[in-house]
């Protein structure tokens, strides 16, 4: 996993040296500053991630690495011109980027980067379960907007994981927050849910930065135990 706050204008304004054609092309048809300046940050933290964790890419230049869209939304990397085995998420709030891969063919990951906000009390009504909403209202008005932040990220991260994106409704992935730790600063993340296909699991992490919340989910096969490594790398912009 990588993460980084771009703030070097040449990464969001002027040189678009380091995008493939594909890129060049979608990003010419975004209209919105906002959109854009986002958008390239997490190309440009995936990029540099995938360059640091895969040592097979070590010397093959960032505009050589092209990240596409899969018609379903989720991305698709291509490495001069062919397809990279694995698979790559990202996620963007503001000036921070973060982008997570799995190098297994048969794990997929899903990555959330949220701020810890408020919320109105319809949001919980339309996107939580009862359980998850009780949970929250189960301390005081300080914590909820952490809690509320987490749940939302959670289930983010679970969608992106299971490549359904929002289409699918969030109450249908109910998250259980764990204080169990996975290394230094990671707290395990439990799914209840029947979207995952026969013979797959989900789960996932968790952990709080600051005003940040960031959220990692993993569906994989079931059939043999698995252990999951998280490495990560922090990137400069």
């Amino acid at each position: 996993m990588g993460e980084v706050s771009p703030e070097r204008g040449d990464l969001t304004v002027s040189d678009y040296g380091w995008l493939s054609a594909e890129e060049k092309n979608f990003l010419a048809q975004m209209r919105f500053p906002k959109r854009r300046r986002e958008w390239l940050s997490g190309r440009w933290t995936a990029k540099r991630m995938l360059l640091k964790a895969l040592p097979a890419l070590a010397g093959i230049p960032m505009a050589e690495i092209s990240i596409e869209h899969h018609k379903h939304g989720y991305p698709l990397v291509q490495v001069e011109g062919q397809p990279l085995l694995g698979c790559l998420s990202i996620s963007h709030r503001g000036e921070k980027a973060a982008a997570a891969y799995a190098a297994d063919d048969d794990v997929f990951i899903g990555i959330d980067l949220e701020w810890i906000e408020e919320r109105h009390p319809a949001f919980l009504q339309d996107y939580f379960t009862v359980d998850e909403i009780e949970w929250v209202n189960s301390v005081c008005l300080e914590e909820r907007a952490a809690r509320t932040t987490l749940l939302w990220s959670a289930k983010e991260a679970a969608l992106k994981a299971l490549r359904l994106g929002l289409a699918a409704d969030t109450r249908l992935i109910e998250v259980h927050p764990g204080m169990e730790k996975h290394g230094e600063d990671w707290l395990v993340l439990n799914y209840r849910s029947a979207l995952p296909e026969e013979g797959y699991r989900l789960i996932g992490w968790w952990q709080q930065r600051g005003n940040t919340m960031l959220t990692l989910a993993v569906h994989f096969p079931d059939r043999e135990t698995l252990s999951f490594c998280l490495r990560e790398i922090y990137l400069n912009a």
